[in-house]
């Protein structure tokens, strides 16, 4: 019975390997970037190569494109693949699926991890809810993105909204975010539905601070190396595609200095005499 047993399990053994062997992930990789660990599943070649945006848009908006501080790139929709990376999904979708190609920084130029993202797209809705950032988007219709500037309308809650720097007041105010803030035919809030062919604008106060964390004893700062500034930019929604991607065209408005967040100093305990 033993022996039979066994050899049962080794057979399981064999077939979960040529199973597992025949998934096309990418390679899990330890990120050193000033000296903070970040643990990231990479796309590789192949899958950055999807992640380019259409050659007609880039030529389209080539002009556009050679200002300074201005970018374009593809959004692809968070099916879940990523929510665990201790957890292969092997189902046909996450097979497909490019690994961070549902988040963007603005920050940083790039795709990033759905915790250092200014932007990420879920079930048709856009979200600007970074760790340690806030975030207040707002949809501002079928507006030309090179006629937004810092005195269009729209932006005046954007340009006028004061971050808070201690912990409680600057929780409270992104509480408020969240439910958003209604004035006249403008709603600013972290989330908004992506619509093909509307601007947005956007600004992030990425906090300066520490978030200490610790992998297989090394201990990291998971913000290390992340450009935590203020930024208010505008974006245009200028394509999406059949598989439920999206291009967005951007164009920086403003950047300043964040604030540090600083948090209540706990109080010791104490000792009983």
């Amino acid at each position: 019975m033993a022996t039979r047993i066994i050899a049962i399990f080794i057979i399981l053994l064999i077939l979960a390997n040529y199973a597992f062997s025949q998934i096309q992930r990418p390679s899990l990789t330890v990120m050193k970037r000033s000296s903070s660990f970040i643990l990231r599943t990479k796309p590789n070649k192949e899958q950055k190569r999807r992640l380019l945006p259409n050659p007609q848009d880039l030529t389209k908006y080539g002009r556009f494109l050679e200002q300074p501080r201005t970018g374009i790139f593809r959004l692809m929709p968070d099916i879940g693949c990523m929510e665990n990376v201790n957890v292969i999904r092997a189902d046909a979708l996450c097979l497909n699926y490019v690994p961070e190609s549902s988040y963007y920084s603005f920050r940083e130029k790039e795709h990033t991890i759905e915790l250092l993202a200014d932007i990420r797209l879920k079930n048709g809705v856009l979200i600007s809810d970074g760790i340690l950032s806030q975030g207040i988007l707002v949809n501002l219709g079928e507006v030309e993105l090179d006629k937004v500037e810092p005195q269009s309308e729209g932006l005046d809650f954007l340009s006028g909204f004061a971050p808070n720097s201690q912990g409680i007041e600057a929780q409270k105010q992104y509480l408020q975010m969240m439910r958003g803030v209604k004035i006249g035919r403008f709603e600013y809030k972290k989330a908004h539905p992506i619509i093909e062919n509307s601007t947005y604008a956007l600004r992030v106060v990425a906090y300066r601070g520490n978030i200490i964390r610790s992998f297989r004893g090394w201990r990291f700062d998971l913000l290390g190396g992340d450009k935590r500034i203020d930024l208010t930019l505008a974006f245009r929604v200028i394509r999406k595609d059949a598989d439920g991607s999206f291009t967005l065209l951007w164009k920086e408005i403003e950047r300043k200095e964040a604030p540090r967040l600083v948090f209540p100093k706990r109080k010791k305990n104490r000792k009983m005499k």
